[in-house]
């Protein structure tokens, strides 16, 4: 039996005191900086966290290459009569296109909207739409809103960001558990907020606007980086610890992701520390794994999961770390309920107040949803997704997401406590674990069912 205070003192003193969080987002955001996956720059990412893992004496560090499917935009304008030129952002994986039509204003989408418009005036044109949810409706995804609006015959769309400042961000419209995620419904830009006032505001003077995009699909290499903490007891079994290194085309990437690779890079290093200088090992094997191409529609994970489990054992589980700048650490989110009961007893021998919740729909938005997909009990952790957040983290996937924004005492008691989580977890004996019986077959007929539907934050 492990006793757990001094174990936890000498945990959280040293992911406080020995900390190397600011030095791995200064590393990954100032020096290397945007890591769009394929890139040269993400490369050096890969390389930076491999020796990392190196450093921190992690067994079987291996550098593993996926094939990437990638997509780049050379240039995208607006343009307003023939003077009047916009800047607009396309959405990711968003088509070539040259169109020129009038704008119309199709608030929401939602059918309500698109009735009060008869065919023969919506046919041909580029609309001007919300992206955020209709208030008091039953919410419908943004995909779905423009696939209505393609079938009535608009030839592209435009829709306001949702952020002031004149800020614009990297947005993706497609629903990542359709069958083809990359399949754009319709060629979509974005554009500040303030412009798309202005543009609704001159809506009764209908002109004439061009939209062109260049921007062409690639074929490109990414990399997961692995390593392993091998366990005393039970060296087979595996506990999982994932990040994404990767950002969007434009993006330092602070909140998302380097803040998650660095708590990540702390948690291994204080747990082998740990190992090295007081002789306390992990029960089972903790794996730590970097993931590329996140952003690219799970590229990474999806790729690690095909390679990996299969031939290896399933993870007893994995814990997911994205955006962890967003808001404190209330406690673990599973993404299915067999296991909220064992790690909720885990939780309380911490003495933090954290809690264990189950999500009641697949969260298909991180790494986390390969691993959900093959029936591997998945966590993500309880922060701003599902209560409140941090004001001035808002600017993911835009390259205003820079290590001013990051709150690192915060991130120190990330590592302190998924390190004092992680450990206990390890020395759960198997018999002790529910036996899992999630089946993929079920899964992905959940999925379907889900398909469509808008994810619940709360």
């Amino acid at each position: 039996m492990l006793s757990w205070n001094p174990i936890d003192r000498w945990l959280m003193g040293n992911a406080w005191i020995g900390s190397s969080i600011g030095s791995h987002v200064a590393e990954l955001c100032d020096r290397i900086g945007v890591r769009w996956a394929g890139t040269a720059a993400e490369q050096l990412a890969i390389e930076y966290i491999a020796n990392q893992f190196q450093e921190a004496s992690l067994r079987e560090t291996v550098i593993e290459p996926f094939d990437l499917q990638s997509w780049e935009c050379n240039q995208a304008s607006l343009a307003i009569g023939e003077n009047q030129r916009l800047e607009v952002r396309p959405c990711m994986f968003c088509p070539s296109v040259n169109v020129s039509g009038e704008l119309i204003d199709v608030g929401f989408g939602m059918p309500h909207d698109l009735d009060q418009i008869p065919k023969e005036l919506i046919k041909g044109k580029i609309a001007l739409i919300d992206a955020g949810h209709e208030p008091f409706s039953e919410p419908t995804t943004f995909p779905q809103r423009l696939r209505r609006l393609a079938d009535a015959g608009v030839v592209a769309a435009m829709t306001p960001s949702t952020a002031g400042g004149r800020r614009t961000a990297d947005f993706t419209v497609t629903d990542w558990r359709d069958a083809d995620p990359y399949q754009v419904p319709l060629p979509v830009v974005q554009t500040s907020r303030e412009v798309g006032a202005r543009l609704r505001h001159h809506m009764s003077d209908p002109r004439v606007v061009t939209l062109q995009v260049e921007a062409r699909r690639i074929q490109g290499t990414s990399s997961n980086v692995i390593g392993d903490l091998i366990g005393s007891e039970w060296p087979d079994e595996l506990l999982a610890l994932s990040s994404h290194h990767d950002t969007t085309t434009d993006s330092f990437g602070a909140n998302d992701n380097a803040a998650g690779v660095a708590v990540m890079l702390e948690t291994a290093r204080v747990l082998s520390q740990l190992q090295q200088e007081v002789g306390i090992r992990p029960g089972r094997t903790i794996r730590f794994i970097s993931f590329g191409a996140e952003e690219q529609v799970l590229q990474g994970s999806s790729s690690y999961v095909a390679t990996h489990h299969g031939p290896e054992p399933l993870p007893r589980l994995m814990i997911n770390l994205d955006e962890l700048a967003t808001g404190t650490m209330k406690g673990v989110v599973l993404q299915f309920p067999e296991l909220r009961q064992l790690v909720q007893s885990q939780l309380n021998t911490m003495n933090e107040g954290l809690a264990c919740h189950v999500l009641s729909q697949l969260d298909v938005s991180g790494d986390m949803f390969p691993f959900s997909r093959r029936g591997i009990p998945s966590a993500i952790l309880w922060r701003w997704r599902f209560v409140g957040r941090h004001p001035d983290v808002a600017f993911g996937h835009s390259d205003a997401d820079t290590p001013d924004k990051l709150r690192f005492r915060e991130l120190k008691e990330y590592a302190g406590n998924l390190a004092r989580l992680l450990l206990r977890l390890s020395h759960v004996p198997p018999e002790e674990w529910p036996e899992n019986c999630l089946d993929p077959d079920e899964i992905e007929m959940r999925i379907g069912a889900e398909r469509g539907t808008v994810f619940r934050t709360m």
